[in-house]
Parts: structure tokens; sequence; C-alpha cells
């Protein structure tokens, strides 16, 4: 990505990467993601710093923001912003002046991979109440966390959780009931909040982009789309035969 229009402290940089954990001064080189429904978003930074031996305990499982600049020379007005934790961290290299670094920034949600149950059960529960009593043993506020729920959903005699992390856990409860999860950003708190929703009422509308190609390494300063595909494949249906 083009990485030439906004000042970031006393950089020339379109990309800002914040984390209050470290004191070191950090300048995005270049990074990739992913967000997608019901899936954990997550974004690989590669940045450079002054400081050659950058702590991982500063980095891991911390809070960090990626700023993402909206326009040539402007002051982050018009930007996306991803808050997350640190999943990962590693040093690629070093030379006299700086060294390079690349971190993985994923939700909080992303932690609860890291608590495995052997097993343990629910009882009488609608799978919302279970999702929700396991995002408050993170500690998750009320505010981290929205149900948008149109349909009914009954409390069960018995849920049990068996050889799985807690967040494979709730993946396959809110699969199994066709609950999809989505991120956005919480501005007063500048966090993440997970949105828990089963039609289409819980998502953005009228949201529009330009279609617009970028030219040799520049990309006009502007959020559009560069290109457009379409992908089709084979699905699993059902057959049935009257009389057999």
């Amino acid at each position: 990505m083009d990485t030439s229009s906004i000042i970031t402290g006393t950089t020339l940089n379109r990309y800002q990467l914040d984390i209050p954990s470290c004191t070191a001064s950090l300048d995005v080189e270049e990074f990739s993601g992913a967000e997608k429904l019901s899936e954990l978003y997550y974004y690989t930074i590669t940045f450079t710093s002054a400081e050659k031996n950058i702590d991982a305990a500063q980095l891991l499982s911390k809070p960090a923001m990626l700023t993402m600049g909206g326009g040539a020379l402007q002051q982050l007005a018009d930007c996306k912003r991803v808050h997350g934790v640190v999943t990962a961290f590693r040093r690629i290299s070093s030379s006299e002046d700086q060294s390079t670094y690349q971190i993985t920034l994923q939700p909080f949600l992303s932690l609860l991979d890291k608590q495995f149950r052997s097993h343990r059960f629910f009882v009488n529960k609608s799978v919302p109440e279970v999702v929700e009593q396991v995002l408050q043993e993170h500690h998750l506020h009320d505010w981290e966390y929205e149900f948008n729920l149109k349909q009914h959903y009954p409390r069960r005699e018995q849920i049990n959780q068996y050889q799985e992390s807690d967040l494979a856990f709730i993946q396959r409860l809110l699969a199994e009931v066709g609950i999809f999860y989505f991120f956005t950003l919480q501005e007063e708190a500048q966090s993440e909040v997970v949105h828990f929703a089963d039609a289409q009422r819980a998502l953005m509308f009228d949201k529009t982009l330009p279609v617009n190609s970028p030219s040799g390494m520049s990309d006009s300063g502007a959020e559009s789309i560069w290109g457009l595909n379409i992908t089709q494949q084979c699905r699993r249906g059902e057959r049935h035969y009257p009389g057999l």
C-alpha cells in the first residue's frame, strides 16, 4: 500500500499504529488484513522503529489500534480505525538505524481460543445466554457485545462443552442456530464491539464506495474498490424420493 500521505508524528505516513503499552515510536511500513462475517478479523502489520530490541512482553495480548487515513496530507479526519489485541509478534530484521517488526492484530475475542475446556455443561439456558455467560467469564463489559436477535431461542435442558476452546464452543453454538457475528468500533471507548444477529436488519446499509483502479503506485488517496470478481461453486442439497 502507498504510505506517503498523512503526517504521523515526525514521519510522513498515512497509517498509524498505536500500542499504549509500548513507549517506542512505531512507523507502519505495510499491512494486510481480512474482515468477514462470523470470523475473527486479523491484520498483519509490519513496522519499523529506532528501538532495536522491543520486548515481546510489551506487546503480546496488549491493546492496539491501527488507523488508516483517507487522503493526502490530511490530519486523520477521514479514516478507518481497527482496534484489537496483539496476538503475535516477531522481529524481522535490524540495521544500524532501525529494526523491522511484525505483529498480528485481532479482536479480544481471539483470546477465548486460548482457554481450553475438557468438559463442562450449562443447565436450563438458551444459546444466547450461554454465549453471554462465556463472554462475561472473560471479563467483557456489557457494552463490548450486543445481541440483536429477531428469533426466539428457547432454553435447553443441557448444553455441553467438550474438548474445545471457549471460542470454538460459542462459534459452534452460534452456527447451529443460525446466529452470525461481526465487529464494529465503539468510538467513545475506542474499543471493538462484537454484534450477534440473526437477520439482515443488523447489517450496515447505504454504504457506497467508488470503483477506482489504482494507477501505478498511486491509489489517489481515496477509499475505493480496486476490483471485483465472481466465484461460483457446487453446494450440497437434499432429494426426496416419494414411495421409497
